[in-house]
C-alpha cells in the first residue's frame, strides 16, 4: 500500500527519551526528534510547533502513540511510568491544531503500521508481539486496532502459575520469561550480549507457547514480532518456527515474520492512525 493516501497527515510517537513527529510529503515519511521534556506544557508547544512546520498548516488529523496506561475513547493519559506528565488530555492538541486526534498505546500504534504499511500490509488480521523491557502485543483487524473492553495484554498470559513473579503481580507470564527485563534478571546480561543457541532456543520455546495460545483464540493470517531481539535473526526465528509447528495442531501455525519498520513504526503508525480511526462499538 502506498504511503500518500497518508500526505497532509500528522503523526507523533511519545517516548521516554524522545518524542518523534511526523508527516508524509512527496511520498516520503518526514521527521522532527524532541527530547522529552518533564513538563507536559512545554512538550506541548514543541509538539505543536513541529506539526505545524512539517504539515505546513492545519493537518487533516493527528495520530499519537503514547506510553499507558491509555483511554484511547478519551485520549486522556492519567499517568505512565516513564515520563512525568499526569492528566493530559490529549485531544486538547488537535482543537488547538483544528483537527481531529485518535490516540492509542504505542504499542499499538506501532502494530497497526506494521500492519498497514510492514510485515503484515498483505493480511486481514495481524498480530504481534513487541519484545522489548516487557512485552508487548497487538492484534489489528481490517487495518483497526482491537481492544476489548478495556485492551489486549497477551505478553501476560499465564504459562505457569507457579513461575516467576511478573511486573503485573502475577506468576508465570509470558513477560516473567521472554522479555529483556527476565532475561537480565535471570542472566545478569543484556539480552543483545547473549550468544548462545541453546539459550535462545529456550526464549524460541516460550514465544512458541504464546503464539500456540494466541492463534487458538484470534487465528491470525500472520504474526509479527518486533523489538531489538528479533537482531538475532534465524537463531531465534528458527528454532521458534519448528517448536510452534510441534506445539500448535489444531489449525495451521501462522507465518512469523519480523517486523520491518523499526525505530519509525510508531510514528507511521501514528499517522495510519490519524486518517484510519478507531472503530467504537
Amino acid at each position: 500500500m502506498s504511503v500518500a493516501e497518508y500526505e497532509g497527515y500528522a503523526g507523533i510517537d511519545i517516548g521516554g527519551q524522545s518524542i518523534k513527529v511526523g508527516t508524509i510529503r512527496n511520498g516520503e515519511l518526514v521527521t522532527r526528534d524532541i527530547e522529552t521534556p518533564p513538563d507536559y506544557a512545554v512538550a506541548r508547544e514543541l509538539m505543536l510547533s513541529a506539526v505545524t512546520e512539517l504539515v505546513g498548516g492545519k493537518p487533516k488529523g493527528l495520530g499519537i502513540g503514547t506510553p499507558g496506561p491509555i483511554d484511547w475513547r478519551t485520549g486522556f493519559l492519567q499517568w505512565t511510568p516513564n515520563i512525568p506528565w499526569k492528566n493530559v488530555s490529549y485531544p486538547e492538541l488537535g482543537e488547538a491544531l483544528g483537527c481531529s486526534v485518535y490516540v492509542d498505546n504505542d504499542a499499538n500504534v506501532a502494530g497497526l503500521a506494521e500492519a498497514v504499511l510492514g510485515a503484515g500490509k498483505d493480511y486481514r488480521i495481524v498480530a504481534g508481539f513487541t519484545l522489548g523491557t516487557g512485552i508487548g502485543y497487538f492484534v489489528v483487524m481490517d487495518g483497526l486496532i482491537y481492544h476489548g473492553k478495556l485492551d489486549v495484554e497477551g505478553g501476560h498470559q499465564v504459562l505457569n502459575p507457579e513461575g516467576p513473579l511478573c511486573g503485573c503481580g502475577a506468576r508465570g507470564c509470558l513477560e516473567a520469561y521472554a522479555s529483556a527485563t527476565a532475561i537480565e534478571a535471570r542472566t545478569g546480561k543484556e539480552p543483545e550480549d547473549i550468544d548462545d543457541p541453546e539459550f535462545w532456543a529456550e526464549i524460541a520455546g516460550y514465544l512458541a507457547w504464546g503464539i500456540t495460545n494466541v492463534t487458538t483464540l484470534v487465528c491470525p493470517e500472520v504474526f509479527v514480532l518486533a523489538g531489538g531481539m528479533i537482531k538475532r535473526g534465524e537463531t531465534l526465528f528458527a528454532p521458534l518456527r519448528e517448536k510452534l509447528a510441534q506445539m500448535l495442531k489444531i489449525v495451521p501455525p501462522p507465518p512469523v515474520k519480523p517486523a520491518e519498520l523499526g525505530h519509525r513504526a510508531g510514528v507511521y503508525g501514528a499517522i495510519v492512525l490519524a486518517k484510519r480511526g478507531h472503530r467504537v462499538e
